[in-house]
């Protein structure tokens, strides 16, 4: 186990990993996660779905998240996360768990190169044997259960299975409003998953009424046939197939990316 520390508004975070593992060893807050960050309202209470090695769910809590519930699935990450849970002293709620679409179990490949490379393994995932079977439950199901009656803020990285996600928060998202930081990554959909990414696009489009991108520096909203176009092949072909998409039910304010 290894630590190394980024910077997010002045001040230190410590991260735990595996040195040598290309997430742990890179990984720093973009700018969509800045901006997403700065949104939050006072004592927002956040999910960080596919959490793993903390580093959202510790910037939330750091950022005075009343609070933070964390998922993580792969039993080879989950304690790191706890590690880097312990040396921000942070309050967050941890869980080695998978949210999908109904509740259950199901295969995982825990990638040893990189935790952000690791994802959950159906009967058409390409190319990766599971390693190890997870418990998966639902968004509503688990706020049912935790009878949680505010969300302000989600972030999904789920490496493809995003869309599995939002199918089992169908009633918590329309009913609570959050916001939400979701990972758009057509290669993964494709490969892991199965499914056109255009239905992760068109399901966000149904759920929120503003599906923002990020371009130029700045976010700017989805809000045609044209502009998902523009997205879907800029997403193709000069961004490698990964985005994020920040959605919201009330307008951004301000749409410079950061500001």
């Amino acid at each position: 186990m290894h630590k190394r520390y980024i910077q997010f508004d002045g001040k230190d975070v410590a991260l735990h990993g595996r040195k040598g593992d290309s997430y742990f060893d890179h990984a720093v807050p973009d700018e969509p996660f800045k901006f997403a960050m700065t949104a939050l309202p006072d004592e927002a209470v956040v999910f960080d779905i596919g959490s793993n090695i903390g580093m959202t769910a510790v910037i939330a809590a750091k950022r005075g998240a009343a609070k933070v519930y964390a998922f993580e699935p792969d039993p080879n990450v989950f304690p790191f996360l706890l590690d880097t849970i312990k040396a921000n002293a942070a309050l967050v709620d941890a869980h080695n768990i998978a949210l999908g679409s109904k509740k259950g179990t199901l295969s995982f490949f825990s990638n040893p190169d990189s935790a952000s490379a690791s994802h959950l393994v159906t009967e058409n995932t390409l190319g990766h044997s599971p390693t190890h079977k997870v418990e998966m439950s639902t968004f509503d199901a688990f706020v049912t259960s935790r009878q949680i009656d505010r969300i302000d803020f989600i972030k999904i990285d789920v490496e493809g299975f995003e869309i599995d996600v939002l199918w089992g928060a169908r009633e918590t998202i329309p009913r609570l409003k959050p916001s939400l930081l979701i990972e758009f990554n057509a290669f993964t959909m494709v490969g892991f998953r199965d499914i056109n990414p255009r239905d992760l696009l068109r399901l966000l489009l149904e759920i929120f009424p503003n599906v923002y991108r990020f371009k130029n520096g700045r976010a700017q909203l989805i809000d045609s046939d044209d502009a998902a176009l523009g997205f879907i092949h800029d997403n193709l072909v000069s961004a490698g197939c990964v985005d994020d998409l920040y959605c919201t039910f009330r307008p951004v304010l301000s749409l410079l990316v950061g500001q």
